[in-house]
């Protein structure tokens, strides 16, 4: 069986940029990152690693599950997505309750 790997994407970045008013250009420039880097972590073929994770959070304003999954790829040959408990993501984000489902949710 092959390892259990934890990808957390960034499936509700485009959401969160537009309703702050914000290009993708915008937002590259706000993080001082390449413009193609924004559209990659918004259509999932590029995964922010912590740091940018940390960038996103603070320079949106907002909490990790308002931005993020948790999919851990491999479990018995199917993902596993994490989500919060409650409806508010940021003050449930310790309590999480897993859903089994395909990669577009």
């Amino acid at each position: 069986m092959a390892p259990v790997q934890v990808r957390i994407r960034a499936t509700r970045l485009a959401e969160w940029r537009r309703a702050q008013g914000l290009t993708q250009r915008e937002l590259a420039r706000r993080l001082d990152v390449s413009q193609n880097y924004i559209p990659a972590m918004e259509g999932g073929s590029r995964d922010p690693g912590p740091e940018m994770r940390a960038k996103l959070m603070a320079s949106l304003g907002v909490g990790f599950f308002d931005l993020f999954e948790v999919v851990l790829v491999g479990v018995a040959d199917d993902e596993l997505h994490l989500v919060p408990a409650a409806a508010t993501p940021v003050a449930s984000a310790l309590k999480q309750t897993a859903v089994r489902g395909d990669a577009n949710g």
